[in-house]
């Protein structure tokens, strides 16, 4: 592992945990496999990805270790799921009807606190982490995606900011907001719209997104 990431002219930073805040994608660190461009032989590493930075970390005997040019990752395979490069971002490859849709995770930070009478301060309720689809079973009665609890972390003072990558008549799509979908369609936007407002949906949640996704797949090809 040593002598392939020297070859690789990776730089290697050792960090402080307690100088900043993760979030981490998985639960705890395990062991996975990361494949390089042009060294198709993966590497075993004890490794999370950070959703706030898009930073894989990685531990180097005890010492944490951060992994600085993720583009030259080919394959990453970590707690059963796979993540690939996709227009220079880590995402994950999803299985979906007659499709491949691929989700880079990520969470920016904003205010959710608010002052009360007494001028403490309150929160607004937890923010979860979806990372994986669910055949079979329903999302909040709709749809057949749902979460999977042993992948969910609670997240405060922070909410998505993913971006999906899709495939529509064989043409690839990029989008982070409701907005890119309407500019891309915008022979379908008024039905979207119509759509997403009635639900009240957004594509900060993951599990929204899928069925906004999957709905729009149904207006360009009823």
């Amino acid at each position: 592992m040593k002598r392939l990431f020297a070859s690789l002219f990776l730089c290697l930073t050792v960090l402080s945990a307690s100088a900043q805040k993760h979030i981490f994608l998985f639960p705890d660190f395990q062991s996975g496999t990361i494949s390089f461009k042009g060294y198709p032989q993966p590497e075993k590493v004890v490794m999370n990805i950070d959703a706030m930075t898009q930073t894989v970390y990685y531990y180097q005997g005890e010492t944490l270790m951060e992994l600085t040019n993720v583009p030259m990752i080919d394959t990453l395979s970590l707690g059963g799921k796979t993540f690939v490069i996709k227009d220079g971002l880590l995402c994950e490859r999803l299985a979906w009807p007659e499709d491949t849709l691929y989700v880079n995770w990520k969470f920016k930070k904003v205010n959710v606190g608010a002052k009360g009478a007494l001028g403490a301060t309150t929160q607004n309720k937890v923010d979860v982490l979806w990372t994986s689809l669910t055949p079979g079973e329903a999302v909040e009665g709709e749809g057949l995606f749902a979460q999977r609890g042993d992948y969910l972390q609670d997240v405060w003072e922070s909410k998505g900011d993913n971006t999906y990558f899709f495939n529509v008549g064989g043409q690839q799509y990029k989008a982070r907001r409701l907005k890119d979908l309407y500019k891309a369609f915008p022979d379908q936007s008024a039905d979207l719209k119509a759509f997403v407002k009635e639900r009240q949906y957004t594509l900060e949640k993951a599990q929204q997104a899928f069925q906004v996704i999957a709905f729009l797949k149904t207006l360009v090809n009823p």
